[in-house]
């Protein structure tokens, strides 16, 4: 298995800098996602650790070997694209070996391997057939034993997931999730999609405009952002702006009351905050909705509020609820709690311990 490290790395385009002085390393048999709207540097990233791209400076590394002036063909990487890049007039077996008759594999090991890496994907079947006659999930399938067989020191996908549908796009996932932990070989994903990030990923970088802005495990990213960028772009989230006061500035740790409007929302204090703007973030599973009459408990902000819409999503329903302040959140709670209306008047939740203030 192969590490993977960059080294204070710069990427532009002409005067335009996409990514700067970036440091990042990629364990050995990680599976690592590289997340982030469209623009944010990810596939230039990617495509930079492929060879596609030379650095306008810094390294790249896989293990001891530095790569960052070594030609694509010659960096010993499987690469899977969005649009398959299979050769149409090749059959399923043909397009499967080119990357070893490109590297003078004996014929006898290229029939060998080629059929194992068809039955590792469940393509044994279809190896005379050509792409034109096969599905896209049966296409991307093909992709992936034509990466895995030359046997890789990483594999680098691009977003190869994005042109399937929805069911499709599962069952693949599972596929890709399962043969990378038999394989063990390190794995850099490329994709927008915060669901295949949360559900794939050893670890999380997120990117904003070039730059990494945060990393981690999902379980990190999601229940404790390091900004509302974070917050917004993993899963959803009630980002609410609230107004630090003077008496309650300070260094990141313990909790802290802030003004929402006119009322007071308690919650912890995630990063160093200074008098005045921040924002409160608040998930809509850990938020809960009573009828307005109902008691609360200890360790929560109660809220008043009058519910706009309520969606009945059969595991779970979702609330979108107008508090007194005038602004507006999102609640989803287990199908069989209570639902209401859109008008009831009701009150809301919010638990100390899963609202985060962070520095605006």
């Amino acid at each position: 298995m192969t590490a993977i490290h960059v080294d204070r790395l710069t990427v532009t385009y002409g005067d335009n800098t996409v990514i700067s002085d970036m440091d990042l390393t990629v364990e050995d048999g990680e599976f690592f996602t590289l997340l982030g709207p469209s623009g944010c540097g990810k596939t230039t990233l990617l495509r930079t650790i492929a060879g596609f791209i030379t650095p306008a400076s810094g390294r790249i590394a896989f293990g001891d070997r530095d790569v960052t002036q070594v030609p694509t063909h010659r960096r010993n990487i499987g690469m899977m694209f969005q649009d398959y890049a299979l050769f149409p007039d090749k059959t399923v077996a043909a397009n499967v070996a080119y990357g070893l008759k490109a590297r003078r594999t004996p014929k006898p090991e290229i029939r060998t391997r080629v059929m194992e890496a068809l039955e590792r994907v469940g393509m044994a079947g279809f190896a005379e057939r050509h792409p034109g006659a096969l599905s896209g999930g049966q296409r991307q399938r093909v992709a992936l034993a034509r990466a895995l067989v030359i046997r890789p020191s990483v594999l680098l996908m691009d977003e190869p997931l994005s042109a399937l549908d929805t069911k499709l796009r599962l069952q693949i996932r599972e596929s890709i999730m399962d043969l990378q932990r038999e394989v063990g070989i390190t794995t850099v994903f490329v994709t927008h999609d915060q669901e295949e990030a949360l559900a794939m990923s050893d670890r999380i970088a997120l990117f904003r405009s070039g730059n990494i802005e945060q990393l981690g495990t999902p379980s990190e990213i999601y229940r404790v952002p390091v900004s509302s960028y974070a917050a917004d772009f993993i899963g959803a989230a009630n980002v609410l702006r609230v107004t630090v006061p003077e008496a309650s500035a300070g260094p990141a740790g313990g909790g802290i009351t802030v003004a929402l409007g006119d009322v007071s929302l308690r919650g912890l204090r995630r990063t160093d905050l200074a008098a005045g703007d921040a924002f409160a973030i608040a998930r809509p599973e850990h938020l809960r909705v009573l009828a307005a009459d109902e008691r609360t408990g200890e360790g929560v902000t109660a809220l008043a509020g009058e519910v706009v819409r309520q969606q009945y999503l059969g595991h779970r329903q979702q609330h979108r609820i107008r508090l007194s302040t005038g602004a507006e959140v999102e609640t989803s709670e287990p199908a069989t709690s209570r639902g209401f209306s859109a008008g009831d008047r009701v009150v809301v939740l919010f638990p100390e311990h899963e609202t985060l203030v962070l520095a605006s």
